[in-house]
């Protein structure tokens, strides 16, 4: 049960506090969330008690193992995480006019993009931008979806079906799936495989969270062909490994696709029917991308394509 606090006579709560409350309730710690806003632990657990007591409610459970979210504290991050990410667009134009791009920037994404393209966008974006910091969450389509809704993340980029309504999504491009094989399957010599060839095989899948997998089950069932999802992973390197081990085949999308000889496996394009997925850029419908967003934007929308189009 929450603690309850008198309140003193007038209010007086600054940014700092309201930081502090959300970097806690972010990490889930007092020691996370010092280093995370480069102050003492002692300090935080200051300023978040100022304004428990300014509030006059806990806003966290705390233990010895663990810190956790009071309703009042629930709300008050939710109502309060987009006026920081708001305050924290607004600091960064101000610099970008100042010649400058610097400041964090986080972004929400699918496991399967994450895999090869980001990191060599984020390589890219490092050099031209050295005084930004990037934070990276990768995640199922509704984790994504959530992160953006939530005002956590900077932008997503994610399936464009399923949005909710204050979100919006800027398609940049479409991505064909392919059949990745073990390297002495049956079909390894052949140009292209359908559903049907693998409609016996046992496959190695992400969760039925993903987007991807639910679109690769429809359409499977449409054409009545029931896949036999027998393992189920959370990795595409683990998935990679797994098909290499001959555990069975995988059905992946052409932007997650192993480098050359980077497993021993064999990819081959889907056919009959094809499967192809839609990704965008998700971003909040009332909030414009920062320029540290739109420069990270400019070097990565090349580079998917480019991968999509492997």
């Amino acid at each position: 049960m929450a603690r309850p606090f008198r309140t003193p006579q007038g209010f007086d709560v600054a940014i700092k506090h309201i930081r502090a409350v959300n970097s806690v309730a972010l990490y889930g710690s007092f020691t996370a969330a010092a280093a995370d806003l480069g102050i003492t632990q002692s300090a935080v657990s200051r300023l978040v008690l100022q304004l428990e007591r300014q509030l006059g409610v806990s806003l966290f459970l705390r233990s010895t193992r663990n810190v956790v979210l009071t309703a009042p504290g629930r709300e008050f991050t939710a109502s309060t995480r987009r006026f920081i990410e708001d305050l924290n667009i607004q600091v960064e134009n101000a610099r970008a006019v100042g010649g400058q791009i610097r400041g964090r920037l986080i972004i929400s994404c699918l496991l399967s993009i994450t895999h090869h393209v980001v990191p060599d966008a984020v390589l890219k974006y490092r050099k031209a931008h050295p005084g930004v910091e990037v934070h990276l969450l990768e995640g199922l389509g509704t984790a994504v979806h959530e992160d953006v809704r939530s005002g956590l993340a900077d932008f997503g980029v994610g399936n464009v079906t399923g949005l909710n309504q204050e979100v919006v999504a800027d398609e940049i491009g479409r991505e064909s799936c392919y059949a990745v094989l073990p390297s002495k399957h049956r079909l390894r010599n052949s140009k292209s495989v359908t559903l049907k060839d693998l409609e016996d095989e046992e496959f190695v899948s992400l969760p039925t969270a993903a987007g991807l997998r639910r679109q690769i089950d429809v359409i499977a069932a449409t054409n009545g062909i029931a896949l036999k999802h027998m393992t189920v992973v959370g990795q595409f390197g683990t998935l990679f490994d797994f098909v290499a081990a001959d555990v069975g085949v995988a059905i992946v999308p052409a932007s997650a696709l192993p480098r050359r000889r980077q497993y021993d496996v064999v990819v081959k394009r889907l056919v009959s029917p094809s499967i192809v997925r839609s990704v965008g850029i998700l971003r909040l419908k009332n909030r414009a991308l920062t320029p540290a967003a739109s420069g990270f934007l400019d070097i990565f929308r090349p580079l998917f394509l480019s991968a999509s189009r492997r």
